[in-house]
């Protein structure tokens, strides 16, 4: 298993954390290490590559109750 840190840039970031929190799905887990104003650094743990992990964070994300209505950065913690 893979683990990265990834950083989630969002106005709404209550919205991210909660969502983020404890996340699980077939390919990922996370976990929300530190929340701050507006960023949101998430472990997650996955067998994917960084630039999958990214995407597929994108991806869910956009699916959300409120993901597609809200403007976010994804990007890689190193």
């Amino acid at each position: 298993m893979n683990k990265y840190k990834i950083q989630f840039l969002c106005g709404q970031i209550n919205y991210v954390h909660q969502f983020f929190l404890d996340y699980q799905d077939d390919k990922i887990t996370t976990v929300v290490k530190k929340l701050e104003k507006i960023k949101a650094d998430i472990q997650v743990q996955t067998k994917l590559s960084e630039e999958e992990a990214i995407e597929h964070i994108k991806t869910i994300f956009a699916k959300s109750k409120y993901g597609s209505a809200l403007h976010y950065a994804v990007q890689l913690k190193k």
